[in-house]
């Protein structure tokens, strides 16, 4: 009955946790980090894995020639898109749906209420700090930390100690950051080396599998230099963007060799600087960790020690990010978990710091982007309420029956599965480019050289927006067109024997539900057409169909339509057609 129990709730919870990091996936990723994951993704698309020359650890370099691959393969312009974000976002989605799954083992060994187990979970699956640094940041920080729980859970018991080693070796190679958790997991491996070490073999094996793509590259070294030993001095500050000791003593993103309390760098106190001091504390704490991770005698107590390694970790050290709190959470979750009455407060009280930590730079909704999903929920509810109310028997009876069924544990696996399927396969669609089947008889008008152009900011780009991104409206890329910012005029010289001319007109993507402009299209000087106000809110590209019979020159024009901060105006597949 027990396991049967556990099932449904993480059959419910599960469903949830899908649902929420979705939701939260629609919100603004953080623009720097996008930067990151669009260089790397295109140099191993140039340049295959052996060839990756990023500053980023290994195992998660795979996945994202996984997404490399979907964006060549399908000729998806690779961009700061949504699909960019959710691609890469794939193995943090798993990552929470395991941690759920993880808890929900966990917390029906003991004897909670019902309800508080219902809370216990519902703080793990829905976990504002773990949603904003995953789906809305746009970072993949659980991955490695999933990595981690597993090899601690592993090392505890006697029948799964052999898969500690390498799953802890394969959280290094997703995260150097990861080493944080080195005095609890060489804790146990010492109180429990009499079976630990069997697990080495296989920690090797899973290196070399690892590291042969980029040794067949003859690449392996660079990218231990890169990943592991040039991003120590990355960012040699006191504190980055992160709320811990230094942000107090020294301030953000001042340098870590900065002597506290105003003392002189060359006299004998030099070594007082977050860069020493900040180190020494951390490795104090660490040594009282490995010690107290050795005389470990419960499985909770693991959890516990983990948790404030992490913390001390981000407490302590130098030179820390404002997401890196985050590595704290899941293993505070699993020690909520394990330990309700002990741990809630602490819980509670560090997932409050790391959700206003992260969600200084990292709170990206925009509205149109969360009206649709609120919407359905809200009237979802509202029937659901409605059923409830009128057809209270009928509903116990369906709500009963449907507690009453034996769901398998994977259906909440392969729920995630379908949706991200489904959703991938509509994303790939929507920005799969627009391509021209153009005959002899046509021109692509963004492969011929202008005349002349007049635009108050920037200059006209072919086959980009204005902003020299890929060209996209109303979610679809087009690979021809003229990205321009209105008020703008480009001024071609007509073939004698040019027709007609037909094009697509709106409001590119970036400027997301903003602007509004008119486009006009000119002949010597003469309006031949002329659009309405095409706004920036998704609104369906404007077919233009005119003739250009007779005249020498062709004019497009746009113009704003009120203020022009966010007139984006593209001219998208334009085609001048030919006389036969």
């Amino acid at each position: 009955m027990r396991k049967t129990t556990n099932i449904r709730t993480f059959v419910l919870w599960g469903f949830i946790c899908v649902i929420a990091n979705l939701f939260c996936t629609l919100s603004s990723a953080y623009d720097g980090d996008q930067s990151f994951w669009l260089g790397w993704i295109q140099s191993l698309i140039d340049s295959g894995v052996g060839g990756f020359r990023g500053n980023y650890p290994p195992l998660y370099v795979f996945w994202l020639w996984i997404v490399a691959q979907v964006h060549s393969i399908f000729g998806i312009v690779i961009a700061k898109t949504f699909l960019l974000k959710f691609l890469c976002l794939w193995p943090v989605y798993f990552a929470h749906l395991f941690l759920v799954d993880i808890s929900c083992r966990l917390v029906d060994r003991y004897n909670l209420p019902h309800w508080q187990q219902n809370l216990v979970i519902a703080l793990v699956a829905l976990n504002p700090a773990i949603l904003l640094g995953g789906p809305m940041w746009g970072q993949v920080d659980l991955v490695p930390v999933a990595l981690a729980i597993g090899a601690l859970y592993s090392i505890y018991f006697r029948r799964t100690t052999m898969f500690a080693a390498p799953l802890y070796i394969l959280a290094l190679l997703a995260k150097f950051q990861m080493i944080l958790f080195l005095p609890v997991f060489g804790g146990l491996f010492l109180k429990h080396w009499r079976r630990s070490w069997k697990g080495l073999p296989f920690a090797v094996l899973v290196c070399v599998l690892v590291f042969l793509p980029f040794f067949l590259g003859d690449n392996l070294a660079g990218m231990l230099r890169r990943a592991y030993v040039n991003t120590t001095s990355q960012y040699p500050f006191a504190t980055y963007n992160a709320a811990n000791l230094w942000m107090l003593i020294a301030g953000n993103v001042s340098p870590d060799s900065t002597p506290l309390f105003g003392l002189s760098k060359s006299g004998p106190f030099f070594w007082l600087c977050p860069s020493y001091v900040g180190k020494g504390l951390f490795v104090l704490f660490s040594v009282f960790t490995l010690v107290a991770s050795i005389r470990c005698k419960s499985l909770r107590r693991v959890f516990e020690l983990a948790t404030w390694n992490a913390t001390a970790f981000f407490v302590f050290l130098p030179g820390m990010h404002e997401r890196y709190i985050l590595y704290a959470i899941p293993v505070a979750v699993i020690w909520l978990v394990l330990d309700w009455k002990k741990a809630f407060i602490w819980v509670s009280l560090l997932t409050a710091v790391a959700s206003c930590n992260v969600s200084i730079l990292c709170n990206g909704f925009h509205g149109g982007d969360a009206w649709t999903w609120l919407s359905v929920m809200s009237v979802s509810t509202m029937v659901f309420a409605l059923f409830y109310l009128f057809f209270p028997k009928t509903f116990a009876k369906v709500t009963g029956l449907i507690a009453s069924l034996n769901i398998p544990r994977f259906v909440p696996y392969c729920f995630l599965a379908v949706c991200l399927l489904v959703d991938c396969v509509y994303h790939v669609y929507s920005l799969c480019p627009v391509k021209l089947k153009h005959a002899d008889d046509e021109i692509i008008l963004s492969g011929v050289k202008y005349d002349s152009f007049r635009q108050n900011y920037k200059v006209p780009l072919m086959n980009k927006s204005v902003e020299n991104a890929p060209l996209a409206v109303s979610g679809r890329q087009y690979k021809y067109g003229i990205g321009t910012h209105a008020p703008s005029r480009v001024v071609y010289t007509l073939p004698e024997n040019a027709d007609s001319l037909y094009a697509y007109v709106g409001l590119d993507d970036e400027v997301f539900d903003n602007g509004e402009v008119i486009f006009r299209v000119y002949g010597d000087g003469k309006l031949l057409w002329q659009s309405g106000p095409v706004k920036g809110d998704a609104e369906e590209p404007v077919f233009v169909g005119v003739s250009v019979q007779g005249y020498k020159t062709l004019r497009l024009e746009t113009d704003p339509h009120g203020p022009d901060s966010y007139d984006h105006a593209d001219w998208l597949s334009p085609v001048i057609k030919l006389k036969k």
